[in-house]
């Protein structure tokens, strides 16, 4: 289960936490949401999770049959 997601708008890049300042990248995660996707970025630091409008267009379908 996720806490708290927080949504940015992104203007050029995202390198860098904005909560903490970790600047070595972040782990991903996905979250369901009716027929969408959503795929959030986890900062391995101080574990805050962003939403920066990425989705995942790969069915579910195919991704549930396989498991």
């Amino acid at each position: 289960m996720l806490g708290k997601v927080i949504k940015l708008e992104i203007q050029e890049t995202f390198r860098s936490c904005p909560t903490c300042g970790y600047r070595d990248g972040f782990h991903s995660s996905f979250q369901k949401e009716g027929a969408l996707m959503k795929w959030l970025l986890n900062c391995p630091s101080c574990h805050d999770t962003f939403d920066i409008g990425l989705t995942a267009n790969q069915q579910l379908e195919s991704i549930t049959k396989k498991g």
